[in-house]
């Protein structure tokens, strides 16, 4: 069973363009493993993208804050989706934040700050997808415009009020006490998973790193920056691609089903 991040691990960084890791999706569809997404990404924006790689598996939206099944079930048609929230409800991070930056003066925008134009400059995503990425249920990705200092205090203001900060690959993630690992295992307790089943995880970035750790097999997708994320793992449970997203996926993918004799 696969889990899988989304920006900077398997779409590429700037265009979100996933060709270079067509052979491996081909593959793993062939062989019915199950595909998870596991992204920051929004319901609305996930749901377009499985339709694009032709994948019917249940995923998780916002750094699990959310997990939406298909008719209910692991795979499905999505004419009925059942929607899971783990997080925060999205109207009280905000009031929240909004309280943050009125009391303490914190320096922030956040996507519902931005306008769609705008988030469209900031991250080359087109109207669409940068309209998809502001319908937000459990999450708000922002970008930090104060000091080092100021973030640390801002950080522990969040914990006090039950929210914590994540890095992303391009945005720091305001959510409840969820993460990907959070969705990961309540997916494997609601299908009963057994420990016969191998579980792998791929991601890039410091949101990924708990699923990354839980998985029996980690997949590290090396950074735009030539950085790969350091985890606490044992080093023959863990393959780091050369290449950068999309190809570093299916290095990884290639490397990994090399190493456990599949397919």
């Amino acid at each position: 069973m696969i889990f899988t991040d989304l920006d900077g691990t398997l779409l590429d960084h700037h265009d979100y363009s996933f060709a270079e890791a067509m052979p491996a999706l081909k593959k793993i569809k062939g062989m019915q493993i199950p595909l998870i997404i596991n992204s920051s990404k929004t319901f609305a924006e996930i749901k377009q993208i499985r339709e694009k790689m032709h994948i019917n598996w249940a995923f998780s939206v916002e750094n699990g804050a959310a997990i939406f099944l298909p008719e209910g079930k692991l795979s499905g048609t999505d004419k009925q989706m059942e929607q899971i929230i783990l997080g925060v409800p999205y109207p009280k991070i905000l009031n929240i934040l909004k309280t943050l930056r009125e009391i303490d003066g914190f320096a922030f925008k956040g996507f519902n700050d931005f306008s769609v134009k705008e988030l469209m400059l900031e991250t080359g995503l087109p109207e669409i997808e940068a309209t998809q990425a502001k319908q937000r249920l459990a999450s708000e990705p922002l970008l930090w415009l104060g000091g080092e200092g100021q973030l640390k205090l801002f950080e522990e203001k969040l914990n006090h009020q039950g929210l914590q900060l994540i890095q992303g690959g391009r945005f720091l993630h305001v959510m409840g006490e969820n993460d990907k690992s959070t969705a990961m295992a309540w997916l494997l307790n609601r299908f009963n998973i057994d420990s016969k089943t191998l579980v792998i995880a791929l991601g890039d970035s410091q949101n990924d790193l708990r699923m990354l750790e839980q998985a029996d097999y980690a997949a590290i997708i090396r950074k735009q920056n030539g950085d790969s994320l350091k985890i606490s793992k044992s080093s023959e449970t863990i393959v780091k691609s050369k290449s950068i997203a999309p190809m570093g996926w299916q290095e990884a993918i290639d490397e990994l089903f090399k190493k456990l004799n599949i397919g």
